[in-house]
Parts: structure tokens; sequence; C-alpha cells
């Protein structure tokens, strides 16, 4: 399988995800004395994050998924493993979250600016940066955005 990097909170949630049929998971893990515990809370299959990362806010987490089948933007509750919403993509995308906005930037080099929220997504801005396959995701740095795809890496200020 192919896994997203795992999504860890100070409540004691563990969430990841994979391709390829193998869906989320949010586990809770469980500190007494010197052991821990881990109890699996559940499994979603409809989110299938391939190569790209996850982000959570509050109760929600956010990540791009698909697989070989429909790429889709979703949104989990991390409580119960219900689907809030999902919104069919272009390509699959990395996120970075900074400001109460995310910036999504799609294996195609297309990067958006984009209000997340339980309830849907609204795009603010949309640029294509580059060609080729992106699969890194964006890092931010201040106001300087960091965006790569095989052959170059870009620095973008941002106003």
């Amino acid at each position: 399988y192919i896994s997203s990097t795992p999504v860890w909170h100070e409540d004691g949630r563990l969430f990841f995800s994979a391709a390829y049929g193998a869906g989320s998971r949010c586990l809770e893990l469980t500190c007494q004395d010197d052991r821990t515990t881990v109890q699996e809370l559940w499994h979603q299959p409809r989110m299938r994050v391939h190569h790209s990362n996850v982000i959570r806010v509050g109760d929600v987490v956010y990540g791009s998924s698909g697989d070989f089948s429909a790429l889709l933007l979703t949104a989990l509750d991390i409580k119960t493993g219900k689907v809030l919403w999902q919104e069919r993509q272009k390509g699959r995308a990395s996120a970075v979250y900074a400001d109460g906005k995310f910036i999504l930037l799609r294996e195609d080099g297309t990067c958006l600016l984009a209000r997340l929220t339980p309830k849907g997504m609204t795009v603010q801005a949309e640029a294509k940066l580059f060609d080729g396959r992106g699969w890194t995701a964006p890092t931010l740095d201040g106001k300087r955005l960091y965006v790569r795809n095989r052959k170059e890496i870009m620095a973008w200020q941002l106003p």
C-alpha cells in the first residue's frame, strides 16, 4: 500500500489513509502508567489517499482521495469517520493550511487558494504554476510558497 503521512492530535487520535482499497482508519491511543493501548475507532473505505498529505482542522480531516477511481477532495468527521462531503477534482492534490485557508497543489501544477469547511469548498483563486507532474506537498515559509515538480523547484512570493 501507499500511505499518507499519519496525522496525530493531542486528543489521542491517530488518522492515516492508504490507496488501493485500504481506506482510512482512526485509532485512539491511550497512555496509562508505562503502557499504551490502541483501539480502532473506525474504518472508512471511501477516503483512499494515494500519495498526498491530509490536514486536520478541528474535528475534520481534509484530503485528496483516489487511486484508480474518481479523484475526490474529501472531508471526514474525525470522531465518526462519516464523509461530510466529496468534490470531484482534476487531479490528486497536496495541501498546506495557513491563516484559515488551504493552498492546494494539484499534481498537474495547478495551485488553488481555497476555504474548506465541514460544509464544502470555496475556491478563491487558481493559477497554473508549472507543467509536468508534481507530487510533493507545497511548503510555506512566511509569505513564500515553495512548489516543485520532477525537474525544478520554484518559490512564489505571496501578497
